[in-house]
């Protein structure tokens, strides 16, 4: 337990930032999906279930960490061992059904947007195969759960921020997207580095976040993404 004060506030009240990111979530796709829950097809259901026990579960987790019930913290924990590759299986069965429906997209749009997916669950799994590796370091563990939600708070802050008139299409509302998740995670090292000691978590993630940002501007002019992309398409999941 870190003794500087303001340090075990931020991190004892952990649960409500992912409050937060829950409410920002259900905002953004509420009419997309929450609104249309009676006519929505199945695999839809599959992943809006699946993410939202995941957001559920990160805010149970810190809760029951702070208020000292360490045994449910961990039954609960296991949870996870199920509930991720049903998220990555759904994740993946969401980008599939885009791909199949592509001609409904803006051009290469759909490639861009698998791109992004796909990295996107290589790193929600990366951290959090490293969040149960480090669970015995509790800076460590608790930092790397953090970085599962920014990925997914991507699409969630492109619908939010394309209804602002100023943001007048997708591409800077994307880009805009990915630059406040990195300045997040630039305002989270600094507050390691306030306490004298930068941990590699956030800076890992920083270091992703920038450079799949790069990357998804050009991927749609790759040949060979393409090709990876339409075989995928045709895939039995």
């Amino acid at each position: 337990m870190d003794s500087n004060p303001n340090r075990k506030l931020f991190y004892g009240n952990a649960y409500l930032y992912f409050i937060l990111a829950a409410v920002l979530t259900i905002f953004a796709f509420f009419p997309s999906y929450f609104n249309r829950l009676t006519s929505t097809d199945n695999a839809h259901h599959f992943h809006g279930i699946t993410a939202t026990l995941w957001l559920v579960l990160l805010i149970i987790q810190p809760f029951l960490y702070k208020t000292g019930n360490l045994k449910w913290h961990r039954r609960i924990g296991k949870l996870s061992f199920l509930l991720v590759p049903l998220i990555i299986l759904s994740a993946l069965n969401m980008v599939q059904i885009m791909l199949i429906r592509k001609d409904s997209f803006p051009p290469f749009v759909p490639y861009q947007l698998a791109f992004i997916d796909f990295v996107t669950l290589i790193q929600f799994l990366l951290f959090y195969i490293l969040a149960i590796y480090k669970r015995k370091e509790i800076q460590l563990h608790a930092r790397y759960i953090a970085c599962t939600v920014l990925g997914p708070l991507i699409p969630a802050l492109t619908r939010l921020l394309f209804q602002f008139p100023i943001i007048n299409n997708f591409d800077k509302s994307l880009n805009i997207s990915y630059i406040i998740i990195e300045t997040v995670l630039v305002l989270l090292l600094l507050d390691d580095k306030r306490t004298g000691m930068i941990h590699l978590p956030y800076l890992l993630a920083l270091v992703l976040f920038i450079l799949q940002h790069l990357l998804m501007n050009f991927v749609s002019q790759w040949e060979f993404w393409i090709k990876i992309m339409d075989a995928f398409a045709l895939m039995k999941i």
